[in-house]
């Protein structure tokens, strides 16, 4: 989608219902991160910028930022390895949710089974899942995936 736009594009509110920060891959001020770490991928740096839970389900979402001086490809997810993104609370390990046809609540894969982003020098991706939530009880969890290290003591916010 990033490449329906270019430098030279009006600065438009809207297009086709999304938000030109998301097209191109611009950052988007205003969320804080409640974690931040380095990834996998030179000069891409990933942030926690929701953990919530409501309604019995958790929703994580995982800003990666580049900050490096080119544009830089990331596969979230290969060979659809959704379960390699999980959570744990309370010992015990936590999956995403799938419909019910048994896909993801996550970003769709593409038909090779990849999530893929390209993100613009000095842009952002998001991640986000839905997973089980843990008990009310439970107010901090880790959350691991195949391009960063855990993230621990992340806060639930309710």
């Amino acid at each position: 989608m990033a490449g329906l736009l270019d430098r030279h594009t009006p600065h438009v509110p809207f297009l086709l219902g999304l938000s030109i920060a998301v097209l191109t891959g611009a950052a988007i001020p205003g969320i804080a991160a409640a974690q931040k770490q380095d990834t996998n991928v030179s000069g891409v740096a990933a942030e926690i910028v929701e953990c919530k839970r409501e309604d019995g389900q958790l929703t994580i979402k995982m800003r990666l930022v580049n900050s490096a001086d080119k544009d830089v490809n990331v596969y979230a997810i290969n060979g659809r390895n959704f379960d390699s993104y999980y959570v744990t609370a309370a010992n015990k390990k936590y999956f995403i949710l799938r419909d019910s046809e048994k896909s993801p609540l996550a970003p769709q894969a593409d038909p090779g089974g990849s999530v893929y982003a390209h993100i613009q020098k000095g842009g952002s991706w998001t991640w986000w899942a839905k997973y089980p939530a843990p008990p009310a009880d439970v107010k901090k969890l880790s959350y691991y995936t195949p391009i960063t290290p855990p993230f621990d003591n992340v806060p639930i916010k309710d």
